[in-house]
């Protein structure tokens, strides 16, 4: 804790060039008293910081000693800068975070920069302050162990009230996930972000003894449990955009030009709408009951068309 905090105060001086004792006790949560001694074991080593005195004062590193390549080289930081401008954003408010992105930065060289090759954005465009508050929350709750109420919409719209023990925040296949127990359903659960609502913080918990390996072959075991085979057949028309939706090695080309699809999905409403998104490119094969389904569900959109 200690040899972390020391080496944010050294990035912090280096990046700013003049900083306060005061600024620096306020940044850390820290005595005054803290700061000087960790400014005088910050000496010790050889960094040569100097103090002006008086208003307008504070601390510097002395020219000619650079700490900008003690961490990484710049070429390999470039990707990790482009993911660090975008989590910025969405983790501002988070204290260790911002000491993760000062390290980081001490490798920007702002002109070289200024135009980055890459763009990556992990914000939502439905909920973009809910994201940052909610990425706020729930990284507060994981350090402090404390639960998360909020209300949870399934994908059959229902809202149910949901208390959790949050254990991770995840980003997978585009969307904002918190990896968590469930209390009302006495289980591991991934819980989408987008389908949150009234977040707010609750009472402290004990965290309860898991590996992620442990927690990742429970959401494995659970997906096979409420999972069914589906091949279907696709049109040569949508074959080439086939790879954007399913894994590669689950697609095989016929002799006719078209494509056969065998994978395992979740068994429910959710699977139909997908299905239909191909529109008449796509015919399900098997299971003969899902084939029924979906042309139940098909009748019953044609029914609310001719009303």
């Amino acid at each position: 804790m200690k040899q972390g905090r020391l080496l944010s105060i050294l990035i912090i001086i280096s990046q700013k060039g003049l900083v306060t004792g005061r600024e620096l006790a306020e940044h850390f949560e820290v005595s005054l008293r803290t700061i000087y001694r960790d400014i005088e074991e910050i000496s010790e080593t050889g960094v040569p910081i100097a103090a002006i005195g008086g208003k307008g004062g504070g601390y510097y590193i002395m020219e000619d000693y650079n700490i900008n390549n003690i961490f990484i080289n710049k070429k390999e930081v470039e990707p990790i800068i482009a993911v660090m401008d975008n989590l910025n954003s969405l983790f501002g408010k988070n204290p260790k975070f911002n000491d993760m992105v000062l390290k980081i930065e001490t490798l920007r060289n702002k002109e070289e920069h200024r135009y980055s090759n890459l763009n990556i954005n992990m914000s939502h465009f439905a909920m973009e302050q809910e994201l940052r508050e909610y990425l706020y929350l729930i990284n507060k709750a994981i350090e402090e162990s404390r639960v998360l109420e909020f209300q949870y919409i399934n994908r059959r719209m229902e809202y149910s009230k949901r208390i959790v023990e949050p254990i991770q925040i995840e980003f997978s296949v585009g969307q904002w996930f918190i990896i968590a127990f469930c209390r009302e359903r006495k289980d591991y659960r991934k819980f989408k972000l987008i389908r949150i609502r009234n977040m707010k913080l609750g009472g402290d918990f004990i965290k309860r003894q898991i590996s992620q390996q442990e927690i990742k072959k429970i959401f494995e075991y659970s997906y096979e449990k409420n999972s069914i085979l589906v091949k279907m057949k696709f049109s040569s028309k949508i074959g080439e955009q086939l790879t954007e939706y399913f894994p590669k090695d689950k697609i095989i080309l016929l002799e006719d030009g078209g494509y056969i699809v065998e994978n395992f999905f979740p068994n429910d409403e959710g699977l139909k709408k997908f299905i239909l998104n191909f529109g008449k490119e796509c015919e399900v094969i098997t299971p003969l009951k899902l084939r029924k389904e979906i042309l139940e569900y098909i009748e019953s959109i044609r029914i609310k068309y001719n009303d």
